[in-house]
């Protein structure tokens, strides 16, 4: 049967996402929760402190990742002041977007997926540079993410072994990239399955 999800905080929901081990909650405060499978540093609530970083700590330094059982705020975008707004899980990695329209990407780096340049983990919450556009929504497939801008504009980046990134080729794109053939077309919503992508228009229309 159904079961209320253990509170943490005192307040209400406005966004949940499940990935395929692990969970993520945007809260109406602005803070983001995470619980579930932490293997692949898919939840994000390591913290390094920026006192200890500069005495030398690193990612590195940190221990083993740890299963939640409850939902645990997630304390590096807690720490940036800004309110979260929308977030996605994937199978093994996390997205959030900001309300001033920031993405930060966390978890296994598998493909490209968290959209940093590279196929490195990330276990604490790292921002993804979208130059200068303002994201809105975001999306998570298995080894894939998409985003849609405040602009209606839907990028896209990570495995595209089947067409699944809309680029007209079957690349794997480690930054977010525009879909050129939804220019002209704004879109509000994107969603990721397993080894395709759906772009919603503003008009009602399916891509």
């Amino acid at each position: 049967m159904p079961e209320a999800a253990k509170r943490t905080v005192n307040t209400k929901k406005k966004l949940i996402s499940a990935g395929l081990g692990h969970s993520v909650v945007v809260l109406e405060s602005g803070d983001v929760v995470t619980f579930g499978l932490a293997r692949q540093y898919q939840l994000g609530l390591d913290y390094i402190k920026e006192k200890e970083r500069r005495n030398g700590k690193t990612e590195a330094d940190l221990g083993d990742p740890i299963d939640r059982h409850s939902p645990q705020v997630v304390p590096a975008l807690k720490a940036l002041g800004d309110r979260m707004g929308n977030a996605a899980a994937g199978s093994s990695h996390t997205l959030a977007v900001s309300q001033s329209g920031h993405v930060y990407s966390w978890g296994s780096g598998a493909f490209g997926k968290l959209g940093h340049g590279n196929d490195t983990n990330v276990r604490i919450p790292r921002q993804v540079e979208f130059k200068r556009k303002r994201i809105a929504r975001v999306a998570c497939g298995p080894d894939h993410s998409a985003a849609v801008s405040e602009a209606g504009e839907v990028l896209t980046w990570g495995a595209g072994s089947y067409g699944n990134l809309g680029h007209g080729d079957n690349t794997e794109v480690l930054i977010p990239k525009l879909v050129e053939a939804l220019l002209g077309k704004p879109c509000i919503s994107v969603a990721c399955g397993s080894k395709h992508t759906l772009a919603l228009t503003a008009y009602g229309a399916v891509f």
